[in-house]
């Protein structure tokens, strides 16, 4: 606003200026004699309007060139932000790939698992073999079932060397995988590296900005002292002015005595031409000046250019790095919802461990029960015809919990196949975002350079203004220099005048006017050396012309190898380009390649899933028999530890009713001692109301005495009732404290017999042995009768969706019925009303028809005429 206010009050002197310069003018053009001094001060005058213009568009370029120097800022911080946010971006993804590898590392741990298992399995089968192959010798009639046994033996060894042949595949597999992965981090270290390399340019690129600001502070100080420079040159604005003012009324003075002074004229003529000279040249060096201005202004607005596409790219890289943080948003989601539906799978994956943990378990039981197993031979054919009905139930339990297994594999097979997919993607995102860091960093170079161009062009724009400001000085002191001519000349016409009326008169005027001319010759002399001054700085002058045009001939140079720069740095674009477009083509032949692996992949692991599912069937008829006895055997076992529980909790209960019956008894014999204190106690009371009315009477004999004898001391007291109080008052409190006790007894008593009722209430509730033995009877029952229930509720639903199908079909029925009567009463109007309108035009041709006369040939034929 300060600056503003100053360009306001200089057009206003400006203005004054030329109202002064104007009137002058006009003074001056009546007389023709100065017109080539009128000439010279209009073109004096005119030369420093164009200097006050230009010092005027030069500060308002200053002003817009800070403006943009602080929006400049203002950007790259906000790309310094954006570089930030995605470094913590990466390290996010860097903990996520660190979780993957957790998970490869876990799964490896399973399979090493499941192998061990495998292992275990085959010891127990092999044991089952021994075991069969003894009870051979003991079960002659079962050699059916022995066959069987081998059968299935034979199958589960082929199906166990099926599954060898996979597991040997899976660990090539595995292995391949591992090698890949090791490669992406060798690929992973090598973009790290980038990285760092990449941080640190920004780092430089900081201390560059710290640079560029400190620059650009040193500009403000300098455009400071500018400012100072200019309310100077204001304030010798206003002196002129004054000294303009001071013209006119000279001027005035001057016309009158003109036809007096014409010969001084003539000498001060050449005089005059010599500093029109000097004149002349200031006024070329004025143009060569401004010259110089325009191609600053006009380098400036190529500068302003470079700029504006700078910051359109900015502009459009911006865009890029939000449209790569919107990307990584989607992708993180992605990541989050893989990751819980992979922890969802390992949650079922830790059920089927828990349930391959229950088999194992149940296999070492096996394992004791084998001495057992022929006593249980001989028990099975009795229970043959029972649990076939009970295996017909497991099969198709088996067959619905094996669906829901092989349904779940193939689910996981599907998550993993996403969470590669995944994998990809964020390997692919990893590498667009170093390519658009490496792009921000390109453009950022750029950016740098484009800034230090601009610095420079302002610093030659100072130097331009200095070499103004000198200028504009050196035209000061030419005017300064004039003005002191001028009012030489002025003496010298008042003189004149003075000598011309005087001269007749007074000749001691006329060697006054002598030593006045002396005087004007030494002026003249002294103005020859003022003259012969600027002739030598005008020669400095052109010296420093010359050092300029160096200058700008190494600024030529400078920009030309900013041009080839600019070429180089083309080109490494264009050879980065074409390498990534060669590490694209790589990255798609290596996904097919990894598709084709997960193809195979998934048949192998079709292949194991079927192979499981018939070894699970397998082991689940081994084992159906083992596991009704071993439910009946817990069940025996666990009724007995039961029963031996309640008989331990009855007699602790028989003993504690014997203890709470003791203290009953105890309580009942102190109660019967009640009696006799409560009479001690009536009779204390009465003793007690005996003495308070004593001790009332004696307070109140106290309080107004009758007898003064009653102070003195007696010889003996009466101890025996004193003892007796005393006494009365223990055994008050002993009586209320035994009080409370029973109280509290008695409560006690009371919560102990409501437990005992709870206790045989419970007891009673509570099912005995026979029922805990057909517990698990009625718990299958009750399965069956809920998986009709869910059968039934199905039906149920399909026969109301078919009711629901059947009403609508009904309805457009309905409808259509409606429509077809609708149809058939319409058309039997339709037919009514044309067999009216035929009757009515039979009988209108019936009235109006004229038969024509016949006529009768020959063969009696009819003939019409």
């Amino acid at each position: 606003m300060q600056n503003q206010v100053d360009l306001d009050i200089d057009t206003g002197q400006f203005d004054t200026m030329e109202r002064d310069f104007q009137e002058v003018l006009r003074d001056l053009g009546t007389d023709q004699n100065l017109e080539r001094f009128r000439s010279e001060f209009d073109k004096l005058y005119r030369s420093l309007k164009i200097i006050h213009e230009n010092q005027r568009r030069l500060i308002s370029k200053c002003r817009e060139y800070n403006a943009e120097i602080s929006q400049n800022a203002s950007k790259i911080q906000t790309v310094l932000k954006m570089t930030a946010d995605d470094s913590a971006a990466i390290q996010q993804l860097k903990t996520q790939l660190e979780k993957a590898y957790k998970v490869l590392e876990i799964q490896q741990e399973r399979e090493e698992k499941h192998k061990q298992k495998i292992k275990i399995q085959e010891n127990e089968i092999k044991q089952l073999n021994q075991t069969i192959e003894q009870s051979k010798a003991l079960n002659s009639g079962q050699t059916t079932t022995v066959h069987e046994l081998l059968q299935r033996k034979q199958e589960l060894l082929k199906e166990k060397e099926i599954l060898q042949i996979q597991v040997f595949g899976t660990r090539s597999e595995n292995q391949s995988i591992l090698d890949r992965i090791k490669s992406l981090e060798t690929s992973k270290e090598s973009v790290m590296k980038e990285y760092k390399i990449l941080q640190q340019q920004k780092a430089e690129f900081e201390e560059r900005l710290q640079k560029d600001e400190e620059a650009k502070n040193v500009t403000q100080a300098e455009l400071e002292k500018i400012k100072k420079d200019f309310d100077s040159l204001k304030e010798d604005e206003k002196q002129l002015g004054n000294e303009r003012k001071k013209l006119k009324s000279e001027i005035e003075k001057v016309t009158l005595q003109n036809s007096v002074k014409t010969k001084e004229i003539e000498n001060f003529k050449s005089e005059k031409n010599r500093v029109e000279k000097e004149l002349k040249d200031t006024k070329e060096k004025k143009d060569s000046v401004v010259k110089i201005n325009e191609q600053i202004e006009e380098k400036i607005k190529d500068t302003r250019l470079q700029i504006e596409l700078f910051e359109t790219e900015i502009t459009q890289l911006h865009q890029k790095i939000s449209e790569g943080e919107e990307k990584k948003k989607r992708m993180t989601e992605l990541v989050k919802e893989q990751e819980e539906l992979a922890e969802r799978i390992e949650e079922e994956k830790q059920l089927a461990n828990n349930g391959l943990n229950q088999l194992e378990d149940e296999i070492q039981i096996e394992r004791k029960q084998a001495s057992d197993d022929r006593q249980v031979i001989e028990d099975l054919r009795r229970a043959r015809n029972i649990l076939q009905k009970e295996i017909d139930r497991c099969d198709n339990n088996n067959k619905k919990i094996e669906e829901d297994f092989i349904a779940k594999q193939k689910y996981l097979s599907e998550k993993q196949n996403e969470l590669g997919g995944l994998q990809k993607k964020i390997d692919y995102l990893n590498k667009k975002i170093a390519n658009v860091e490496k792009e921000t960093e390109q453009q950022c170079l750029q950016f740098s350079q484009a800034q230090t161009k601009y610095f420079h062009s302002l610093d030659e724009i100072k130097l331009k203004d200095s070499l103004i400001s000198e200028f504009q000085k050196k035209n000061i002191e030419t005017e300064a220099k004039l003005k002191q001519q001028q009012n030489l000349y002025e003496t010298v016409r008042s003189d004149r005048n003075l000598y011309s009326k005087n001269y007749t008169e007074k000749q001691q005027e006329i060697e006054k006017m002598r030593r006045s001319y002396k005087i004007v010759n030494h002026q003249i002399s002294q103005l020859k050396e003022e003259i012969e001054a600027k002739g030598n700085a005008l020669a400095k002058e052109h010296l420093e012309h010359k050092k300029k045009d160096k200058t700008i001939e190494e600024q030529s140079r400078v920009l030309e190898k900013y041009k080839t720069d600019i070429d180089e740095k083309a080109e490494k674009i264009n050879k980065y380009i074409k390498r990534v477009d060669k590490l694209q083509f790589t990255i798609k032949d290596e996904e097919q390649q990894i598709q084709n692996l997960k193809e195979e992949f998934e048949l192998v692991v079709a292949e194991r899933d079927i192979l499981s599912t018939q070894l699970i069937r397998r082991i689940s008829e081994t084992n159906l028999l083992y596991e009704k006895i071993k439910i009946n055997e817990s069940t025996l076992k666990k009724g007995e530890q039961q029963y031996r529980e309640r008989l331990g909790d009855i007699q602790m209960l028989k003993e504690k009713i014997a203890d709470y019956k003791r203290e009953i008894k105890v309580f009942k014999r102190e109660a019967d001692t009640i009696k006799d204190l409560e009479g001690d106690i009536h009779n204390l009371t009465k003793e007690l109301t005996e003495e308070k009315l004593k001790a009332k009477a004696l307070t109140e004999e106290l309080e107004n005495p009758m007898n003064v004898h009653r102070w003195r001391k007696l010889e003996a007291t009466d101890s025996e009732n004193y003892e007796l109080m005393t006494k009365i008052h223990s055994l008050q409190k002993r009586l209320i404290q035994k009080t409370e006790e029973v109280v509290i007894k008695e409560k006690v008593v009371e919560e102990k017999e409501k437990e005992l009722k709870a206790l045989k209430d419970e007891m009673k509730r509570k099912p005995g042995l026979e029922d805990q033995a057909m517990i698990p009877y009625y718990q299958d029952s009750l399965r069956q009768k809920e998986e009709q229930m869910k059968a039934m509720d199905q039906e149920l639903s399909m026969y109301q969706s078919h009711i629901n199908e059947y009403k609508l079909e009904i309805d457009r029925i309905n409808k259509e019925l409606q429509r077809v009567k609708q149809k058939y009463f319409n058309q039997k109007k339709r037919e009514q009303q044309q067999r009216d309108l035929r009757i009515q035009e039979e009988q209108g041709q019936s009235i109006q028809v004229v038969l024509p006369e016949k006529k009768f040939v020959g063969g009696g034929f009819a003939l019409q005429k």
